[in-house]
């Protein structure tokens, strides 16, 4: 006898995501400033760009039903567009891009190091009048149209048009995380255990702190009185700007690959235990105080990998080694199941500026943008 199945039923990420597959680990996400652009920073060098753009948005497939007022959302009809790739391997995997402009992107070329960019389209030109020496850390400053670039103990803001040196500073220090504050009046530099606080303005080191670890983010707090970090060696990086001094949180079971503020919670999340680690401000732990710890999503067996704060609201999006993604109020125990776990860990996860589009990339070369209707969130 013949025995006909039901197709499996579609999952909720199914009906809200599109999902490329772009045969390489992604390394780094970012939107471009005017949203329209996702590009993807793959292990083997090469940039891979998709449009954020979508004729076929969950918005335009929802379904309310006429007697109950139900939602639905139907399934998508038509092909996605493909991945459009730059024609080698031209970005170091190493050092993530950042935005440059409204539409495009800036990275430092593979092979020599030097600034380059990409458009939103992605087309890669060389910056003709930027310095040669190799990239090591970039970040975007938009409201002046500028980037701040690292090479080696040189920090510099460069014109976002050809990459001219606009002003610069050498600092005392090797320099591979850039971190820019929300006013984007001040740029904390990291390097060789150290931190330095520069003032955009005139490029004057106004703080150098000492911060031991290996850092792997930074991030300013919204009152740009601290900066926090995730380390290599599984621990939390708290520097007290104003007092000029540094603690680490220790004892984390992994590696603490994100950590960051969020502004609509009151509140920095990290990474890197059982589940999503996180403190109120301003009572953040440091010295001989403990802090004000809240609990975010329910803990579990899997180490969580990543976090990314929701730019609008007091939710995170996290991620775990199994694949799975969740979204989390933040200091509440609850959740929502966005993916479920594919058996590839998620390397990279970032949201557009409106909140609208949650971009996730996995070591298996996935590459997906989870699109929320305008009505989840009500």
């Amino acid at each position: 006898m013949t025995q006909h199945k039901p197709p499996q039923a579609m999952t909720l990420f199914d009906l809200i995501a599109r999902t490329w597959d772009v045969k390489t680990e992604v390394r780094a996400l970012q939107f471009n400033a005017k949203g329209t652009s996702l590009a993807a920073q793959l292990a083997d060098g090469q940039l891979a760009f998709v449009s954020v753009q979508d004729a076929e948005s969950p918005d335009n497939r929802v379904r309310v039903e006429a007697d109950t007022g139900r939602s639905s959302i139907r399934p998508r009809s038509k092909p996605l567009p493909p991945p459009v790739f730059s024609e080698a391997p031209v970005a170091r995997a190493d050092v993530p891009l950042c935005r440059l402009g409204d539409q495009g992107f800036a990275f430092p070329h593979a092979e020599t190091g030097a600034l380059w960019r990409a458009t939103a389209r992605g087309q890669t030109l060389a910056m003709n009048a930027a310095r040669q020496d190799a990239v090591t850390a970039l970040a975007a400053l938009s409201r002046s149209g500028q980037v701040a670039v690292a090479h080696g103990t040189r920090l510099a803001l460069v014109a976002e048009t050809g990459g001219a040196e606009v002003a610069g500073i050498k600092l005392d220090h090797s320099v591979t995380r850039i971190a820019v504050s929300g006013d984007e009046t001040l740029l904390a530099c990291w390097g060789a255990g150290q931190v330095s606080i520069v003032r955009a303005e005139d490029m004057t080191c106004q703080a150098q702190i000492a911060c031991d670890g290996k850092v792997l983010c930074l991030e300013w707090s919204p009152c740009q009185h601290w900066l926090v970090a995730g380390c290599e060696d599984k621990a939390v990086l708290l520097a007290d700007v104003t007092a000029g001094a540094s603690d680490r949180i220790v004892d984390f079971p992994a590696p603490v690959l994100s950590a960051q503020f969020s502004g609509k919670a009151k509140a920095v999340i990290a990474s890197g235990a059982f589940r999503v680690v996180g403190w109120s401000l301003p009572d953040l732990p440091f010295g001989d105080h403990a802090g004000a710890p809240i609990e975010t999503g329910k803990p579990g067996l899997t180490i969580v990998d990543r976090v990314a704060v929701h730019p609008k609201r007091d939710l995170c999006a996290v991620s775990y080694g199994t694949g799975l993604v969740m979204l989390c109020r933040i200091g509440h125990p609850d959740e929502m199941l966005v993916r479920e776990g594919t058996g590839a860990a998620v390397t990279a996860l970032a949201w557009s500026d409106d909140g609208a589009h949650l971009a996730i990339g996995g070591e298996d070369g996935s590459l997906s943008i989870a699109t929320f209707p305008k009505n989840m969130f009500k």
